[in-house]
């Protein structure tokens, strides 16, 4: 990457745009958060971790006072009356099902906490430059932690656990510890980067090959991404299949085809078809040499205990495989979600309260071996997240929140298709193709849950509905001039 971490903090400094200068740091902080606070004292470390989420409360509290004392309106956006209905249906929720406020609470601001990134960037002024400082910084991180990724893939476990590993931190009585693979909560072997979890590494990736492939494809010059950018997205897809996340690989081979759906070239992804064909049979054939021959990497000293890698994402085909999964994993949690809000009508969800949620749904099973299932597994409860949510906030609240979804992506498509500056059509095109990986994915991860991908969503959400009124009062200015040079020319007479 051609820019630096250097030239983009003197540029961002010159701009004297504080809030976007602290959104831009905080952008570029997070990837890395975890792996800094290890090396800190725990108490501090768990004081640091809330920081950057209570300085973006005060700057969208600021920022927002700001424009009302000075009797500006604040930027409408496409959601904010959905957001009010959908907090409206939860509180319904809340009140009819006697949920537990605290508990209710909690569970909410893990799935909205970065919506007041959302408002902030909403409502600054951000400027093409400034677009492109921050799309740049974006792809230096992501780089960055798809290098790591691929790097920890080659290294000894032992390692990667002693070095990139979050230390553990209690927060009340919650207890997170640094050795979840030996506690059986990762796939061993999987990397992380310097995430938490390699759910969060893949999350994160996605957007980094979202954002790559839009970019490239931004102007139509480009038929075919460059050989930088070929080495580009294959480090980010390398980084993404040594999570172990199956979904994630398998939405990361369809990003060509849903991003040039959302830029409308149907024709051109019919003429490169044989390019990402050919790509996608190199990179199976990749998987399979490197997970036949792991066995002589120094870095797979507990490797070998996990599923050979290619069976392990070609169970994805497996009839056994989705037969277990709906009788013991995800699927037997999805089916019994849907029985459960059917057979009580529970239209408005059973409170987002998570204990609340599990009790109410074990009233409605009648075999104590579902119960004991039940409380067995509870802890993957959240994993398919759609049904999940729908738990939470039933029909209706889930329903509100696909219209959410709906209108984000309208903007972004809109965006990529008038802009004409390549910054603002890769912008569109990425939170447009960014939607439809995340409804996706989300039916197999938790994934609105994870901080790291949340603050990313909102803020290129953000941004997408920031440069739509950009485009939109231009377009407004266009056609005002337009009208006005239609109308004939009446000379004043001379005196």
């Amino acid at each position: 990457m051609a820019l630096s971490f250097n030239s983009l903090k003197e540029r961002t400094a010159s701009t004297g745009n504080l809030p976007f200068s602290i959104v831009f740091w905080i952008a570029l902080y997070t990837p890395f958060e975890e792996f800094i606070l290890r090396w800190l004292p725990s108490s501090v470390g768990v004081l640091l971790r809330f920081v950057p989420e209570l300085i973006l409360y005060g700057l969208v509290a600021q920022v927002c006072g700001s424009k009302l004392l000075r009797r500006e309106p604040l930027k409408k956006t496409p959601i904010d009356l959905l957001v009010l209905i959908f907090f409206v249906a939860t509180a319904i929720s809340i009140v009819i099902n006697d949920s537990s406020l605290k508990g209710s609470l909690i569970n909410l601001r893990t799935i909205w906490r970065y919506l007041s990134v959302f408002y902030l960037v909403v409502n600054i002024d951000i400027s093409r430059d400034d677009l492109k400082k921050l799309l740049d910084g974006l792809k230096i991180v992501m780089i960055a932690q798809g290098v790591i990724g691929s790097l920890q893939y080659f290294l000894p476990a032992s390692f990667n656990q002693a070095f990139f590993a979050p230390r553990s931190f209690e927060i009340g009585s919650y207890k997170a510890s640094s050795n979840a693979a030996e506690a059986g909560g990762l796939k061993v072997g999987a990397t992380a980067g310097t995430f938490s979890d390699p759910a969060i590494l893949s999350a994160f990736l996605l957007i980094g090959l979202i954002l790559f492939f839009a970019s490239t494809h931004a102007q139509n010059a480009h038929l075919l991404p460059s050989l930088s950018e070929l080495r580009n997205m294959g480090v980010l897809l390398f980084g993404l299949f040594a999570t172990k996340k199956r979904a994630a690989l398998v939405l990361g081979i369809l990003i060509p085809i849903v991003t040039l759906y959302v830029y409308r070239k149907g024709r051109k992804l019919l003429h490169i078809g044989w390019f990402y064909g050919a790509l996608a049979l190199i990179s199976v054939l990749a998987i399979t040499a490197i997970s036949s021959g792991g066995s002589s990497f120094a870095g797979v000293d507990e490797r070998e205990q996990s599923v050979e890698l290619s069976t392990y994402f070609l169970q994805l085909f497996s009839s056994d495989y989705w037969a277990h999964s709906s009788e013991t994993a995800r699927g037997w949690f999805m089916t019994t979600i849907v029985h459960a809000i059917f057979s009580t009508h529970s239209w408005f969800g059973f409170g987002p309260d998570a204990w609340h949620t599990l009790q109410a749904i074990e009233d409605t099973l009648t075999s104590g071996t579902d119960i004991d299932k039940l409380k067995r597994d509870a802890d993957v409860f959240d994993d398919g997240f759609w049904f999940a949510f729908m738990a939470y906030f039933g029909i209706v609240g889930t329903a509100v929140y696909g219209f959410i979804l709906k209108r984000l992506y309208d903007a972004g498509r809109w965006l990529a298709r008038v802009a004409t500056e390549p910054e603002y059509k890769a912008l569109g095109a990425t939170f447009g193709t960014l939607v439809i990986i995340t409804v996706l994915y989300t039916f197999a991860e938790r994934i609105f849950r994870l901080r790291a991908f949340s603050f990313y969503f909102w803020l290129l959400a953000g941004l997408v509905v920031n440069i739509c009124h950009v485009k939109m009062a231009a377009i407004r200015e266009e056609r005002r001039l337009r009208l006005e040079n239609d109308l004939p020319y009446w000379p004043p007479e001379s005196k």
